[in-house]
């Protein structure tokens, strides 16, 4: 389980933290990270700073994040990221070698259960169904790409489980 990046990535609202915490618990001494959670605390300190630069705010703590998520792979952990990721996204993940295994995740339910996830009152962050509906159509962008590393889950529960599973059995039997 040495040396490997598990990135769980979808639109607002498709069920990403509560997958990714979902691996977390299955891989015992892995890593977590949310992006999230920096990008929320940085909003919170100067709100008037970024306001109308939030995408650009997001994609700075990501760029670190992924690096972060890299670097502590390849020190010998297994981390799970949770992010909201396009596949041009990936560079500090990738883009210097040695890379760490990376498996990717794309949780891609239909904008109706995004939506309706969105309104659920377990959400911690205000209701933006405009945000969901953007991520939502720039997540499809994954339904075009492909590779060896990418799963696209369309987020029925059966399927995100096999998917675990999967996961699960593969980093388990790794060396």
């Amino acid at each position: 389980m040495n040396a490997y990046v598990i990135l769980i990535t979808g639109p607002r609202a498709s069920g990403k933290s509560t997958f990714a915490a979902e691996v977390h618990r299955a891989l015992v001494g892995s890593v977590l990270l949310h992006v999230d959670d920096p990008f929320h605390e940085v909003l919170v300190q100067d709100r008037s700073r970024w306001n109308g630069q939030e995408i650009d705010l997001y994609a700075v703590i990501l760029r670190h994040e992924l690096g972060l998520a890299r670097d502590l792979a390849l020190a010998g952990s297994c981390v799970i990221v949770d992010a909201t990721v396009l596949p041009g996204q990936l560079a500090p993940l990738v883009d210097n070698p040695p890379a760490p295994g990376l498996d990717i995740v794309v949780l891609l339910p239909s904008l109706e259960d995004c939506l309706a996830n969105e309104h659920r009152p377990t959400r911690t962050v205000p209701v933006r169904e405009e945000k969901v509906t953007a991520t939502w159509q720039e997540m499809q962008e994954w339904r075009r790409v492909t590779g060896a590393s990418i799963q696209a889950v369309d987020g029925c529960e059966v399927e995100r489980r096999e998917t675990l599973s999967v996961i699960v059995k593969q980093l388990q039997q790794a060396p």
